[in-house]
């Protein structure tokens, strides 16, 4: 009788996570490489804007339903590995991008590859780890976002401390710029991790999805219908809390170079470990302290906490363009980057706790699709549109930041509080915290 490898929760998890470190460092890596690749490339702002936000967005959250669909009636295993593998392969093509029209099919490319990841390891963490347990688990997860992208300002300044200048011998045929190794030395890796990724084993879906593992799409509708309240009140609170998380990783930078006079290089050492250290400590509190909640019987434990976080986060958020000091500024910013992970933390957990197994790659997808839309499309964009349009004072980027931030976490706070009065476990969570 062959053995049968046992799965592993843990070490799925931190297989994910990994690659989802991978994604967001793939994602963001433009942030500090605009200039030479501007300058290289003859790209004007616009360009850059598409390249890092709205194009991308629009892939990504069109890319997001059917994928969700297809994690819930396929092997999201092999669909978490094929996403994994096609992004990286794009990220890499990227450094052989010789304009703009190719540098967009790429990111494109890598959008689309993205769209598989969430739903599918969402789905994997909801039946690999019990109730109790899934919010630490997906905050675990989630770390890989704020990980990757504090990777992506440290590994730019490290580009941009180097001579970008460097010597032709070092490039690969069809390169011409210093900037385009840094695609591929960051995309070949994701290959050798979607080969482990694909070497996973796929868990078996909870009871309830067994019997009927493709619910019909009226079945779909009838459900989020029926609980539309908490449903938008989760995702747009998640969406407008990513407002404030996607504008201050475009914006912070700025307001460090334009109100301190600090350098980009030594905002990206400096700006990077900060955003990794509080994100993922936030993250690891409000994910421990959402499972005591619920564990301790408090359901809706999850979109209470979702509502603090993003409440407490607009307090520090508001407090920015008052920050008389760097080391002020910084604290501020750390502050406000703890407290709004809280939101994260929480977010997806309290998504899937309500969910019938049998749905979570779509209510993921859904999720994925409005958060990217308005977090990623809207919020560096609208900050920028203040900045420009009603402060008209480009050093004062700072107040439109605080702006934009304090009012989306503000109107954030109030639909995950909504949410709450109207939340409750479905049929085999409930059945979970029980045991």
């Amino acid at each position: 009788m062959p053995l049968v490898r046992p799965i592993i929760p843990s070490y799925t998890l931190g297989v994910l996570t990994i690659a989802y470190i991978l994604s967001y460092l793939d994602r963001q890596i433009l942030g500090l490489l605009v200039e030479p690749m501007k300058q290289d490339l003859d790209l004007t702002d616009i360009q850059i804007g598409l390249l890092q936000g709205f194009s991308f967005a629009i892939v990504l959250a069109a890319a997001g339903l059917p994928l969700g669909r297809l994690v819930d009636t396929g092997n999201r295993v092999r669909i978490a590995a094929a996403g994994i593998a096609f992004w990286s392969i794009m990220t890499a093509a990227c450094g052989f991008a010789g304009n703009f029209e190719a540098l967009l099919l790429c990111r494109a490319g890598v959008a689309l590859g993205e769209a598989a990841l969430t739903p599918a390891a969402y789905s994997l963490i909801s039946d690999l780890f019990p109730i109790r347990r899934r919010g630490f688990a997906m905050g675990i997860f989630s770390s890989g976002a704020f990980i990757g992208a504090g990777l992506s300002l440290v590994l730019g300044a490290t580009v941009l401390h180097q001579s970008l200048g460097t010597d032709s011998a070092f490039l690969l045929p069809g390169m011409q710029y210093a900037w385009q190794l840094v695609f591929v030395v960051i995309g070949l890796p994701g290959i050798a991790v979607a080969v482990w990724t694909a070497s996973l084993r796929e868990p078996a879906r909870h009871s309830e999805a067994t019997s009927n593992p493709a619910p019909a799409a009226a079945e779909i509708r009838t459900f989020f219908g029926g609980n539309r309240i908490e449903f938008a009140g989760l995702y747009f609170g998640l969406a407008l809390a990513a407002i404030q998380s996607y504008s201050y990783s475009a914006w912070v930078p700025s307001v460090l170079i334009r109100t301190f006079h600090m350098p980009p290089i030594a905002v990206g050492f400096s700006l990077g470990p900060i955003f990794i250290a509080c994100s993922v400590s936030g993250l690891i509190f409000g994910a421990v302290l959402g499972d005591a909640l619920v564990g301790r019987g408090v359901t809706a434990g999850r979109p209470i906490l979702m509502s603090a976080g993003a409440l407490a986060a607009s307090l520090f958020t508001a407090a920015l363009p008052f920050a008389p000091t760097l080391s002020t500024a910084f604290a501020v910013i750390s502050a406000a980057a703890f407290f709004s992970t809280i939101v994260v933390a929480n977010g997806p957990p309290a998504l899937q706790d309500i969910t019938p197994s049998r749905m979570r790659g779509v209510a993921s997808a859904v999720g994925v699709m409005i958060v990217t839309l308005i977090g990623m499309g809207l919020g560096p964009t609208l900050v920028g549109f203040v900045g420009q349009k009603i402060i008209a004072d480009p050093n004062e980027i700072s107040i439109a930041l605080s702006i934009v931030s304090t009012v989306a976490l503000v109107v954030s706070s109030s639909l995950a509080f909504l949410a709450s009065l109207h939340y409750k476990l479905k049929p085999d969570s409930a059945a979970a915290r029980a045991a």
